[in-house]
């Protein structure tokens, strides 16, 4: 039970698109499938965790979805005045990541328990599925020079271009591959920055019987991971940060009538589904 458990929540609400109901209402299960990849869980841990899903969910609908449609409504307007600025983009993801802070806040006294209570078997299955996707990471990265990482994610970028506003053009695929071309280097520190974060994790479980120490570390790990990352990686992603913003502002700009209208369409119905789940009682 990672980080990436929680995210699953934000990855269903933020890249479905008209499907965010569906997704929502399925949220349980599939966080269960999810929690199984890394952890099989005894009788008593799983009503436990159930127990809390339960109540995520129905605060999450009740406080969270909230936010997320004020904050989609701003970047909306944000993109159709054409105001958005680099330092806006830089506060827009600063509130994505509180949307994350507050998750783990409301579920992370319920949740440590759990961890705590696992067996060393249990720690293991978690660690062994943990450090498989860290391989399989860097298996997937190993030998690739600075083109082909670009040429990555040139295919990624206008990948998501293309499902918000339609066929990308080729100066909107220019501006994307001139964008990545500038991107500072930051591979490497992620991979080791990784390497750490699993780490310290791995003493933690360890050590979970220690309470103090395992709810602090897990405040780290969860909350404030960055502060495992050398100033260079912090300065080189806040400045990346910065360009990725100056790249959507760029192609805010070369938006045809057809995709402004596409865009358009697509962020009011994930708003209204917002809206929806959160009335829906």
């Amino acid at each position: 039970m990672s980080k990436k458990v929680i995210i699953l929540l934000l990855s269903c609400l933020f890249f479905v698109g008209c499907s965010t109901k569906i997704s929502y209402f399925f949220l349980d299960w599939a966080i269960e499938w999810e929690v199984e990849e890394y952890v099989e869980l005894t009788s008593d841990q799983q009503d436990k965790f159930d127990v809390i899903i339960e109540s995520f969910l129905i605060w999450h609908r009740q406080q969270e979805l909230p936010r997320y449609r004020d904050q989609l409504s701003l970047l909306s307007t944000l993109t159709n005045q054409q105001t958005m600025t680099p330092e806006l983009w830089l506060n827009q993801v600063s509130l994505a990541k509180a949307h994350w802070h507050r998750i783990f806040d409301f579920v992370m006294p319920e949740l440590l328990p759990i961890m705590a209570s696992f067996t060393n078997e249990q720690v293991n299955q978690v660690l062994t599925q943990l450090k498989k996707e860290q391989q399989e990471l860097i298996e997937e990265y190993a030998g690739k020079d600075q083109a082909e990482l670009i040429k990555d994610s040139d295919k990624r970028i206008v990948k998501q271009l293309t499902e918000w506003t339609g066929n990308a053009t080729d100066e909107q695929k220019n501006i994307i591959h001139q964008a990545n071309t500038e991107r500072l280097a930051t591979l490497d520190m992620w991979l080791e920055y990784r390497h750490e974060w699993l780490s310290q994790f791995e003493q933690a479980l360890k050590r979970r019987q220690q309470t103090d120490y395992f709810t602090q570390q897990m405040k780290l790990l969860m909350i404030s991971p960055d502060e495992l990352k050398s100033k260079v990686y912090r300065d080189n992603v806040d400045e990346n940060t910065r360009k990725f913003g100056s790249m959507l502002i760029a192609l805010n700009k070369t938006f045809s009538q057809k995709q402004r209208k596409h865009f358009d369409k697509k962020l009011t119905e994930l708003v209204e589904d917002l809206t929806e789940l959160h009335l829906d009682k």
